[in-house]
């Protein structure tokens, strides 16, 4: 009886401990950005009306301070997704507390690699990322969960001539088995004066990107251990020279969750993924590129012990095509990925450590002797109070 009475505590601390974190989502192949239909903690920064389920923690993601955000015309890049790369951990964090009926929360270093990947494209060597993002956030239950979320930086340094600002708003709502999410960028502007003597421009150029709008809404709607989601997003910017991008972005995906036993839980998800990309910036502009693809993905996550939590996932494309604005098709190469995973649990402190050297829109996944300094590539701490 006491062996069944510390198992069943022991589950009770894997179920609201490991529930947290880049590192857990990336081994389990989602977005770092939340997912729509795993619970993780993380969901609050995709949708701030789960900050009624996820509160009362500190959130702390371990890694540098350098921005990401490269661009690739081809791949899409991280335009594709605001996912980093496990070699490009980034340091970020939040605390996020109940007050009575409301919760609120505060997070630093959120990042958006789909506006760093951007001005890398508008500005070439001169872009100027995103630097200490503020994100405010407020949650309540009024019958409907709700949540509302603003980030927002502006940055300045007039010794080289650089600025930056930026400013995103969401609201989500929560109600039974729906849920949905809509993200506003309400400005997003960048300058620098450079040296372009490398992209055969004059040798000192003022640079400059201007977001002219972008959005992001997201559907999930649940029954039993089915989820159904729709996502869309759309962006517009423009460069120094009035040269526009437009990106829109398509994905309807199915997610089924299989509880295999009392320690281990299996979800598989499909999703057909239109992107269209339409770039005609003056420096980096590449024309028009439509990726059509549909990514499946198998995801595992076992309570081996009270204190240790493994998991992995595999991600692989069963159709994948790019078309350039010539009307030529390349066939998306080498899209299977494998990553894995583990979370350390202390009490109400959880250590979560993904594991690999690639995100799954890059061509390598393997592991050999001049990775394995990346190895425990990206390691996050959350504690619940």
């Amino acid at each position: 009886m006491k062996k069944q009475i510390a198992l069943a505590a022991g589950l009770a601390v894997l179920s609201t401990g490991a529930l947290a974190s880049k590192a857990r989502l990336q081994a389990l192949g989602e977005d770092t950005y939340g997912s729509m239909f795993l619970d993780d903690s993380r969901n609050v920064l995709l949708n701030p009306a789960h900050l009624n389920v996820h509160k009362d923690m500190v959130m702390l993601e371990l890694g540098s301070n350098a921005a990401t955000g490269t661009y690739n015309s081809t791949a899409l890049g991280n335009i594709e997704s605001d996912q980093d790369a496990l070699g490009a951990s980034r340091a970020e964090g939040g605390y996020f507390k109940a007050a009575g009926n409301m919760v609120y929360g505060i997070y630093f270093g959120e990042e958006s690699n789909t506006a760093n990947s951007i001005r890398t494209a508008a500005m070439t060597t001169g872009a100027v990322h995103e630097s200490n993002v503020t994100t405010l956030m407020l949650a309540g239950d009024a019958g409907v969960q709700w949540g509302v979320k603003l980030s927002y930086h502006d940055f300045k340094d007039d010794s080289n001539d650089q600025e930056s600002s930026a400013s995103r708003a969401t609201i989500g709502l929560n109600s039974g088995d729906f849920e949905t999410f809509l993200q506003v960028g309400l400005s997003n502007t960048a300058s620098n004066v450079t040296d372009l003597s490398a992209a055969g421009l004059s040798s000192t150029q003022d640079v400059s990107f201007e977001g002219k709008g972008s959005y992001q809404l997201g559907v999930t709607y649940n029954m039993g251990d089915m989820d159904y989601m729709l996502e869309y997003r759309g962006i517009t910017a423009e460069d120094e020279q009035g040269e526009e991008l437009t990106a829109n972005y398509t994905r309807v995906g199915v997610a089924k969750t299989y509880k295999l036993n009392e320690r281990a839980t299996l979800w598989t998800s499909a999703w057909y993924k239109m992107d269209v990309l339409e770039n005609d910036f003056t420096i980096g502009g590449t024309g028009e590129v439509t990726n059509t693809y549909l990514p499946v993905s198998i995801a595992l996550e076992v309570n081996v012990k009270e204190w240790l939590t493994l998991r992995g996932s595999v991600t692989g494309e069963v159709y994948g095509v790019t078309e350039d604005d010539n009307g030529d098709e390349t066939t998306r190469a080498m899209k299977t990925q494998v990553a894995t995973g583990a979370s350390l649990i202390f009490g109400d402190m959880t250590i979560d450590a993904a594991f690999g050297t690639d995100d799954k829109y890059v061509d390598n996944t393997t592991i050999d002797g001049s990775q394995t300094d990346s190895m425990m590539s990206r390691v996050s701490m959350t504690y619940k109070f």
